[in-house]
């Protein structure tokens, strides 16, 4: 009987040492890409014309990554439709970061997307390096709704 046991017990040691040891999935977690908090809003821009603002954000890396793609997508409150509403790709004979930097903060070809009056939405960062197997949402504002009537 305590043959068994020791048995069992070795048994269980190895196979715990083996779960510990074992790779995990690449891409499961972001572990080389990272990005300051996403802050955005809904303004009228005009009667009957509703834009959100993204304020500036910076992607955050471990060295030796590059970015493959930045995206930034509107979520619509109550059905869920995501849009894609930025989508970057750098040069692939010059990538980014340059020069060995890990942050890179791009400038927004527009800081105001379009948007529908009196709509909710919410804005997810999401992004990808050459050393992630599948593309991360990397911030997320809370839900937030555009204004419906001109004051």
């Amino acid at each position: 009987m305590k043959r068994f046991i020791l048995f069992v017990a070795l048994g269980v040691f190895v196979l715990v040492i083996g779960v510990a040891m074992a790779p995990r999935p690449q891409g499961a977690v972001p572990d080389s890409i990272f990005a300051s908090p996403v802050h955005a809003g809904c303004y009228i821009a005009a009667p009957s014309d509703c834009r959100m603002h993204v304020e500036p954000f910076t992607i955050d890396m471990t060295s030796g990554s590059r970015i493959e793609i930045i995206r930034l997508i509107a979520i619509r409150m109550g059905n869920g439709v995501q849009t894609t509403i930025y989508d970057f790709r750098p040069d692939q004979s010059n990538p980014i970061p340059y020069g060995g930097a890990t942050t890179y903060t791009p400038s927004l070809v527009s800081q105001d997307f379009a948007a529908t009056c009196g709509q909710s939405y919410e804005i997810s960062l999401q992004g990808k390096t050459n050393t992630d197997a599948s593309i991360f949402n990397l911030g997320l504002t809370g839900a937030f709704t555009c204004p419906s009537n001109v004051p």
